[in-house]
């Protein structure tokens, strides 16, 4: 019986979702991106018009894979946006950047 009930408690955590929030910008022109394909294990989701996307996935730690038409693929690595002892805004959602395939930085980076 013990054991069943510490399957059905693991279950039940196993089970919580975690949010991912972030803006995505153009390198060059600091602007908003919208409809950035964003990948977090195995969930997608796209910017919107301000270039901010927000998705639940069930880890709280997770590469995050940016993809658009003309842009450099992007992979980072982030842990969720879950509520922390800090308010500081600023660092709630900073930017990522992506880089235009014909942009100097991305050439200079191959």
């Amino acid at each position: 019986m013990k054991i069943k009930f510490i399957l059905l408690i693991l279950l039940f955590c196993s089970c919580k979702n975690y949010t991912f929030e972030g803006n995505v910008h153009d390198y060059d022109t600091d602007k908003p991106l919208k409809n950035v394909e964003i990948i977090i294990n195995n969930a997608i989701t796209k910017t919107d018009s301000l270039g901010f996307f927000s998705l639940k996935v069930n880890s709280n730690a997770a590469n995050i894979i940016l993809k658009k038409q003309g842009y450099a693929t992007k992979k980072v690595y982030r842990k969720s946006n879950a509520k922390k002892e800090t308010h500081n805004e600023d660092l709630k959602n900073p930017a990522i950047y992506l880089y235009k395939r014909e942009s100097d930085f991305y050439n200079k980076m191959r």
